[in-house]
């Protein structure tokens, strides 16, 4: 990670939303209903969480008291998760299936639970944070249920895409040690990664 810096992430345009390719053995598929029922709502799952996603780096960036390149983060990323959230809708429609209904109120959002968006910097990157944690997890949770090899691709792609979202993330909140790492599942999000007072402590 030596020399990583947001300026080389975004230069180097790894933080993406990831492009998702749809094969037109979807429309054949769902017309033959060879999908599933779980690939359905395992995307429907997804498009709920990125419409989340997407209205939480939004009101951030807008209500947040975030500095000028954390706030530009927010916005890229808000844009980002509405891609996401688009591309999988967009595949639900050639399942044959209604997606998820967006809101513009958090409180909709089981993963926006306590989020205030009007929060200092510190805690709003914090909470920004914990959520790209806990849809790395959702993804890798979901991806399972995906049968469509071109679904499986874009998944993981999007997966990555959140995870180099995470490494931005915790170099804006100037986090300590490996900034790519990622909690046990027997982990919460929060414990997965030192504080600076653990790491100053475990440095001496």
């Amino acid at each position: 990670m030596t020399g990583l810096t947001r300026r080389s992430l975004m230069g180097r345009g790894i933080t993406g939303a990831g492009a998702l390719a749809l094969s037109g053995s979807l429309v054949t598929a769902a017309t033959a209903q060879a999908q599933s029922d779980a690939q359905s709502e395992a995307l429907g799952r997804l498009v709920e969480l990125e419409q989340a996603a997407e209205l939480g780096y939004s009101l951030a960036a807008e209500e947040g008291g975030l500095d000028a390149e954390a706030k530009s983060l927010a916005e890229m990323f808000s844009i980002h998760s509405g891609d996401r959230a688009t591309a999988f809708s967009e595949a639900l429609d050639q399942l044959i299936t209604d997606a998820p209904e967006s809101s513009s109120d958090p409180a909709d959002y089981e993963s926006l639970a306590d989020f205030d968006p009007a929060a200092p910097q510190d805690d709003l990157l914090a909470f920004l944070i914990d959520l790209e944690l806990d849809l790395i997890a959702a993804y890798e949770s979901e991806e399972p249920e995906l049968d469509d090899p071109d679904l499986v691709r874009s998944a993981a792609q999007m997966a990555a895409s959140h995870a180099q979202a995470l490494v931005a993330l915790r170099i804006a909140a100037k986090e300590k040690g490996d900034l790519t790492a990622l909690p046990d599942p027997s982990t919460s999000a929060t414990d997965s990664v030192p504080t600076d007072s653990e790491s100053s402590s475990s440095d001496n």
